[in-house]
């Protein structure tokens, strides 16, 4: 009888698998006393020596390409047998190199080893997956035994809300060309795998409110706001609206040391949209959401989405400004016409006004027209608008103020073009006055509650 005996040969299986709170708090992590097979009786002064058949750990993971290296890995002999010998064995980092991390001084018999392998967190971007390598032992049976390292899949956030995001408009600058307000905000969160990063708004429009008077509740759509992230990571800049939209290139945001993803984003209004949308003093406010999600190419196939809500909120300070781009208006009396039709004479340049409140324009003189003793009543003078000029009410000039206009929506930079005129009515007021240059001063006031 010829009998064949098939020899089974086994191989241990180590797995270490790295809890997620180890690596966002960056704190080593111990597998105790793991099952490495067993010892052989180990005469004195024998050792246990181990080292990795391998440069590295590489990744046994599709989509995880990136190996581990050796280093992180530390073991060191916790028992044989019912003999705890940790007081008596060696830590080594792991290498290509064979090390001693159990040396016997009196001899001792064969058993059960188990073995402590000390993860270090720090220093390393722990990219999800697992990655193996067979190790080759010394005095410990089986001689190759491998060892996995198990990193898990982590999107978790750091800061479960990111602060808000404000911005001032305190100068009438900002609503001219190259002005426009931005501010930047902050997020981080932590992860083991690539990701991508999305923003939208849950509301189409701004809410808005206000202490100071107003005509009308501004409608201001979320498009007028930008968002462009900063760094390395940067997608194109977007305008906000309901729908998520991507802020960083695809599949950009790497894994990193740490494992924590400190982004920047810079949100912005322009000085064009300023002046079309937010003229009106007060608060705009506009919720965000960021999202941020595994690449869809990374390892694991699936892994759900973290999000972050923050806000947006525009102050927009009352304002105002009126602008007399020329100080002298002269109104010739030299010919019969002159007295017989009246004179009329437009000021050069317009006057100028701006204001964040609903506004408006008075005007009136500092007493009659003065030429050394003689003068002209003041009321000879009308002040109105040119004949282009609309929204106007004619005003006979007088030391009170008249408003020659109220209660105009914000604006920036509003033209108006004005004129002086002397009816002919009026001209008999003038007859019979010594020759000269009769004065006096015309004061234009804007009035914003």
């Amino acid at each position: 009888m010829l009998c064949c005996f098939a020899a089974l040969v086994a191989h241990a299986q180590a797995t270490v698998t790295i809890p997620a709170v180890n690596i966002t708090g960056q704190s080593d992590y111990t597998a105790v006393a793991v099952p490495s097979g067993s010892s052989a009786a180990l005469s004195v002064l024998g050792s246990i020596t181990v080292k990795s058949s391998t440069v590295n750990f590489p990744a046994t993971t599709t989509g995880t390409s990136a190996p581990l290296a050796l280093g992180v890995v530390h073991p060191k002999v916790n028992s044989i047998g019912s003999l705890n010998l940790l007081g008596a064995s060696t830590e080594v980092q792991l290498s290509t190199l064979a090390q001693g991390i159990y040396t016997s001084v009196l001899g001792l018999g064969s058993g059960a080893l188990t073995i402590d392998y000390r993860i270090t967190i720090a220093g390393t971007a722990w990219l999800a997956g697992t990655y193996a390598t067979p190790l080759t032992f010394v005095n410990a049976t089986p001689v190759s035994q491998n060892l996995s390292i198990v990193v898990p899949a982590l999107l978790t956030l750091n800061t479960a809300v990111a602060a808000p995001t404000t911005m001032t408009v305190n100068a009438l600058s900002a609503f001219r060309t190259g002005g426009g307000v931005s501010a930047t905000n902050t997020f981080d969160y932590f992860s083991t795998v690539p990701t991508d990063v999305s923003l939208n708004s849950t509301s189409s429009t701004f809410s808005f409110s206000t202490t100071q008077l107003f005509n009308s509740t501004p409608v201001v759509p979320a498009g007028k706001l930008t968002s462009l992230l900063s760094g390395a990571y940067a997608g194109p800049a977007i305008n906000l609206s309901t729908t998520a939209q991507a802020i960083s290139a695809s599949g950009s945001v790497p894994v990193v040391v740490t494992n924590k993803n400190s982004l920047s984003n810079t949100l912005s209004i322009s000085a064009t949209d300023l002046k079309a949308n937010f003229m009106q003093a007060g608060t705009y406010s506009l919720p965000i959401v960021y999202t941020v999600a595994k690449n869809v190419s990374a390892y694991p196939p699936t892994l759900a989405s973290i999000t972050t809500n923050s806000s947006v909120q525009l102050t927009v300070a009352k304002m105002s400004e009126l602008t007399i781009p020329v100080s002298t208006v002269n109104l010739n009396f030299t010919t019969a016409a002159a007295y017989n039709q009246g004179v009329t004479t437009a000021m050069p340049n317009p006057i100028t006004v701006s204001s964040t409140v609903p506004y408006g324009v008075t005007v009136k003189t500092s007493g009659n027209f003065i030429s050394g003793a003689n003068s002209i009543p003041a009321s000879v003078m009308i002040v109105e608008g040119t004949a282009t000029q609309t929204g106007i009410t004619p005003i006979v000039l007088s030391t009170t103020a008249q408003s020659l206009f109220s209660s105009a929506d914000p604006v920036i930079d509003r033209t108006i073009n004005l004129q002086f005129r002397v009816p002919n009515t009026q001209t008999p007021n003038l007859l019979n006055k010594p020759a000269g240059t009769y004065n006096a001063t015309v004061t234009f006031t804007i009035v914003a509650p």
